[in-house]
């Protein structure tokens, strides 16, 4: 039977145990991404444009000012939804380190720095849950499966420097919290956790409704345990009302639907104060006490609708249907798990499954105040898991929560088969064990058996290296660029120009226009090209969303270009070869009534 390890908050042996991991990961993280670092490119859009988004502060962009005005430019930019939070950590390290290295060597060293302080708090969090509550040699193992498992592991490495790492720092913050002695200290710690991690992505919100209503629970079973529940949801509401004054302030106090706004705070405000005067009428019969949460939460949902109607079916109900079809239904990391390889399934279900299994045994093991925590824990788990199969970016998530007990698992099985009489059982255990940390170790070790077949999967790519072609888009003056929207990040990040659209969702006329253009007739292109003042047209041929085009639309503008056949309104930029970029001038438009002999597509 396992019992509480009454321990400190951090000790010495802790740091160093956490400190080893963290030091040895670092360095595989950082030589694996090594070429990466020395290229500057980013994982993704949403670093990339992290990265716009942090030049511009540094160049003096207001705090509160958080539009990318070189995005759809004629129509004065774009407002985004991203939280000036996550800027603060990589502004800090950014101004200290350009005295010292230089503006470009500081922004470098920034990219892969404070990814690894993201990583540190990350292992520290992780370590200290399975150091308090499992014993020292699981910090090791627990760290391992967190540092293993492909859902954390893309979030939190050099380079990915948008918000998701910390997202999963605010979660391990407030499971720690919940392992607090302390009720108070306890609810505090994870409601303000939580509210920074709202504050930096709605995405959290699931989380800190999975976290309420296991509290709430605690609270029906045990009435003398409420204090957790209430300063849970005290610390949650006044966290994201000074995190949105802190970094929204008074500009912007529309309800928007994507981020942490009014309508929301109204809700989570109205579900604290609810709670507080229900615990205010004393020991109430259970089934009263159910139905007064129940008109808590309706409450706050209703304040949350009353406020923002539009908000009733998500942020990205409303999004045009081309939009919807040719853009976010392809966004992977937003589909549900079943419709993933199945590969990506295995790495994204199998540690979160098995972590979710040993948190269970845990709780079976475990007296007390342990068993609570336990089960808890699996609660908690089971609803992350529910959330990573409708949404596959959530397995982080779930990946994260399982980390610990799956540690524990693993060292515990590692101890049993030093026991074990006959070889093959070991192996069995043993394979067992690395089939929980690499699910598709199987399949890759398939695909090192036929390497013919992976060299020419892999031949097919090209390249789309827009930094190859930054020294030549510098000498263009700055313009607009008319590029996909995968393409345009990237060209922010290597030139002055600016683009029409990017992959997010707020331009979503912008969004629209690119798509519609991409797929129409040259004839029609013309016209949205020269609707948004496009001085150029840009294409990467090797991007899948170029090959998307084409095979929507075959006699569309985009597979006009592919082909090399412009139309006569279009005159090509000399670029790179080895960038892949393929660069066209848009021609001032033809009188009425001046001859032309060009066709619709000129070679």
């Amino acid at each position: 039977m396992l019992s509480e390890r009454r321990r400190p908050a951090f000790t010495a042996d802790l740091l160093l145990r956490v400190g080893l991991v963290w030091l040895l990961v670092a360095v595989i993280f950082v030589a694996v991404k090594w070429p990466a670092i020395a290229a500057l490119q980013l994982p993704d859009a949403d670093d990339t444009l992290r990265l716009v988004q942090l030049r511009d502060l540094i160049a003096g962009q207001g705090w509160f000012d958080l539009h990318q005005y070189r995005i759809d430019p004629a129509n004065g930019g774009v407002l985004m939804h991203w939280s000036r939070l996550v800027d603060v950590p990589l502004w800090l390290v950014q101004s200290a380190l350009s005295p010292l290295l230089g503006p470009a060597l500081a922004e470098r060293a920034t990219l892969v720095i404070v990814p690894l302080i993201t990583l540190a708090a990350a292992l520290l969090l992780v370590g200290r849950l399975a150091w308090r509550l499992l014993g020292e040699e699981t910090v090791f193992w627990a760290c391992l499966v967190f540092v293993l498992s492909s859902a954390v592991a893309g979030q939190i490495q050099p380079l990915r420097i948008d918000h998701h790492g910390w997202q999963i720092v605010c979660l391990l913050a407030a499971l720690n919290g919940l392992a607090a002695r302390s009720e108070r200290t306890g609810g505090r710690i994870a409601g303000i956790a939580l509210g920074l991690g709202m504050t930096i992505s709605l995405e959290l919100l699931p989380v800190a409704a999975l976290f309420g209503a296991v509290l709430a629970l605690r609270w029906i079973r045990d009435p003398k345990a409420k204090a957790l529940c209430l300063h849970f949801l005290r610390a949650l509401a006044l966290t994201g009302i000074a995190a949105f004054a802190a970094t929204r302030g008074w500009v912007d106090l529309a309800n928007h639907c994507d981020t942490l706004s009014p309508a929301y705070l109204a809700g989570l405000s109205v579900a604290a104060f609810g709670m507080t005067l229900l615990s205010l009428a004393g020991n109430v019969p259970r089934p009263v006490l159910v139905l007064g949460m129940g008109a808590c939460a309706a409450a706050a949902l209703a304040a949350v609708l009353a406020l923002a109607p539009q908000c009733s079916s998500g942020p990205f109900v409303a999004l045009d249907p081309l939009v919807q079809q040719y853009w976010y239904a392809n966004i992977r990391e937003g589909m549900p798990v079943w419709r993933q390889d199945f590969a990506v399934m295995l790495k994204l279900m199998i540690p979160p499954l098995a972590g979710l299994w040993a948190a269970l045994l845990l709780w079976q093991r475990s007296a007390g105040w342990l068993a609570r925590f336990w089960g808890e824990y699996a609660l908690i788990a089971i609803g992350t898991l529910l959330l990573a199969l409708l949404v596959s970016r959530s397995a982080a998530f779930a990946a994260a929560l399982g980390a610990v007990p799956l540690g524990w698992m693993l060292r515990d099985w590692r101890r049993r088969v030093q026991n074990l009489p006959r070889p093959g059982r070991r192996i069995a255990v043993l394979a067992a064990s690395a089939l929980i940390l690499i699910p598709d170790l199987p399949l890759a070790a398939a695909r090192l058996v036929t390497p013919a077949r992976a060299a020419a999967s892999g031949s097919a790519q090209q390249v789309c290296d827009i930094s190859a072609a930054a020294p030549m888009l510098g000498k263009l003056a700055p313009a607009t660029i008319f590029a996909p929207i995968d393409n345009g990040p990237m060209l922010l990040l290597q030139s002055r120009h600016s683009v029409v659209a990017t992959a997010h969702h707020r331009a979503a006329t912008a969004l629209h226009d690119t798509i519609a253009a991409f797929l129409a007739e040259p004839v029609t292109a013309e016209a949205i090209v020269r609707r948004h003042g496009a001085r150029y047209v840009a294409i990467c041929p090797g991007l899948a969303e170029a090959a998307i085009y084409r095979q929507a639309a075959p006699q569309g503008f985009m597979a006009g270009l592919m082909m090399n056949e412009a139309p006569a309104w279009l005159a090509p930029v000399a670029m790179p070869q080895s960038s892949g970029l393929m660069l066209w001038e848009v021609l001032p438009p033809v009188q009425a009534g001046t001859k032309t002999s060009a066709s619709p597509f000129m070679q």
